[in-house]
């Protein structure tokens, strides 16, 4: 950044080089960098006037999203104008108001007078690249400014044009929050509404995520979607929202109407909210044929309606899963164990415990996730060595909820250095579950191990029990455990913070 800034020093920089600059500080200024901002001002100031360079950083900040300006007028005030910067207090493109960016910079302004001015220049009116900074005007604290931006965004407006909208409604709506904003939120709301059918549907797929969920949040509450619009959106759209509140209207025309036909295309949908909509319409319109398809669905709400809906047309969809599962199902063995998972009994226990050798992984975890859910009491201490830490992760979940059963003695032997380090970060888990001395055995044996995961999560366990559990830490340690501690204790103790090492020598002579 230093760089950068002794750059814009250099008054007879090369415009092409400032406008290279320009486009570098887009983006972190955009993020809200505050230091890119300051000096993307500056460059801005500098090449303002020379009407071409000036024309292209307009079109650079243009199509920077609306996040830029709202962070851009904030940089240009206080600071950079108190200081006196000879660029800015001498710039007469600015107090001229001679281009385009000169416009748009003398709108951001410290003096009112001036940003009222500029709200009021024939380009904010003709130039659609100003409209962000009109829409940031449009909530000025200063009521002249904002009676003035609004009038001017009223006259923007007045015939929708989606270019215009596409930069106007994002800005809008992230300036919301603010205290004099609702005007200008009315104001947009009300043009979404008098625009076309395709202008409409331009703004609703514009790049903004947040103004394309106002543009479909003004569409759905105007009735301005027709029901293949809806559809599309549903099946499509990337916000999870945009499209749950699309099938969510769809299938209140569908239940409304009795058109079961409006969802049935939903329930391909890759949204499991959205597959559930679907679902929930058709069994409430009387139609629980789809539920058995679903059954096996990788997600868990769209399982538990599917069993519903299995229950509705009276069958029982644990029997269904422990008849599929009876023999190898194939690509559906993970839903079909976690579907009996949802509803099955502990003596189903039997129909999983050939799928903990399954060659897959991911059907294997679900077997152990299945068994634990089921209540079932099963010996899973010999998966703790599982080539797939996903499968070893759920035997850890499982052994816990058990309570403990896996000889202490055996997990000493998986946390040594020859294991995999997944098979000796869960043989760590369930060490640190036992007593508190076995705790500390475990941690200060990895606390300066090679394996950098493990050297952390022992080191942060430590200084969890100094800060959380010490005080509470009641039980005695014998005298051979006491021996074998501090000598472990000895050798961490370079790796372990000092207050937890005296807490802890502290302990073991009380001990």
């Amino acid at each position: 950044m230093r760089g950068i800034k002794q750059g814009f020093k250099q008054v007879n920089a090369p415009d092409d080089l400032l406008v290279d600059s320009i486009a570098r500080l887009v983006l972190p200024s955009a993020r809200g960098h505050r230091y890119a901002s300051d000096d993307l001002a500056r460059a801005l100031f500098s090449v303002v006037s020379d009407a071409a360079p000036a024309g292209e950083a307009l079109d650079v900040l243009s199509a920077a999203g609306p996040r830029l300006w709202i962070e851009l007028d904030a940089a240009m005030r206080p600071w950079l104008f108190e200081y006196g910067d000879p660029r800015i207090t001498r710039a007469p493109a600015v107090h001229e108001m001679s281009n385009p960016l000169a416009v748009a910079l003398a709108a951001c302004s410290t003096d009112g007078r001036v940003r009222e001015k500029a709200v009021g220049h024939p380009l904010m009116i003709s130039d659609a690249r100003l409209a962000s900074v009109l829409a940031v005007r449009a909530v000025d604290w200063a009521p002249a400014v904002q009676r003035k931006a609004l009038k001017v965004l009223s006259e923007v407006l007045a015939r929708p044009d989606a270019a215009v909208l596409e930069a106007v409604v994002p800005v809008t709506v992230r300036l919301a929050d603010r205290r004099r904003a609702d005007e200008a939120v009315k104001l947009i709301r009300q043009a979404l509404l008098r625009a076309d059918d395709e202008t409409l549907s331009a703004v609703r797929r514009c790049e903004d995520l947040r103004g394309r969920r106002f543009a479909f949040e003004v569409s759905l509450a105007g009735g301005r979607m027709d029901e293949r619009q809806l559809a599309d959106a549903a099946l499509g759209e990337s916000d999870t929202v945009s499209r749950a509140r699309c099938a969510e209207a769809l299938a209140e025309r569908a239940i409304v109407d009795n058109r079961p036909e409006l969802v049935e295309e939903l329930l391909g949908a890759g949204s499991a909210r959205v597959r559930v909509q679907a679902m929930t319409t058709l069994v409430r319109l009387g139609r629980a044929e789809a539920g058995p398809r679903f059954l096996a669905d990788s997600a868990s709400m769209t399982r538990l309606i599917a069993q519903w809906a299995v229950r509705q047309a009276g069958d029982d969809p644990a029997e269904r899963y422990r008849r599929q599962l009876a023999s190898p199902p194939g690509l559906g063995a993970r839903g079909l164990l976690a579907g009996l998972g949802d509803c099955g009994s502990t003596a189903d226990a039997d129909l999983v415990l050939p799928y903990l050798r399954d060659p897959r992984p991911r059907v294997r975890a679900e077997a152990v996730r299945t068994l634990r859910r089921l209540g079932a009491q099963t010996d899973l201490s010999g998966l703790l060595e599982d080539p797939a830490p996903v499968v070893v992760r759920h035997v850890v979940d499982a052994v816990r909820a058990a309570g403990p059963g896996v000889p202490v003695e055996r997990l000493w032997v998986l946390l040594g250095p020859d294991r995999p380090s997944h098979v000796r970060q869960a043989a760590h888990r369930l060490l640190v579950a036992r007593d508190v001395w076995t705790r500390i055995r475990a941690d200060l044996s990895l606390a300066t191990d090679e394996d950098e995961v493990l050297r952390r999560r022992a080191r942060t366990d430590l200084d969890v029990w100094r800060v959380r559990d010490s005080a509470t830490t009641y039980q005695r340690c014998s005298d051979e455990q006491r021996i074998g501690l501090l000598d472990l204790l000895e050798r961490a103790e370079p790796a372990v913070e000092e207050r937890t090492a005296r807490a802890l020598r502290w302990r073991l002579s009380g001990s």
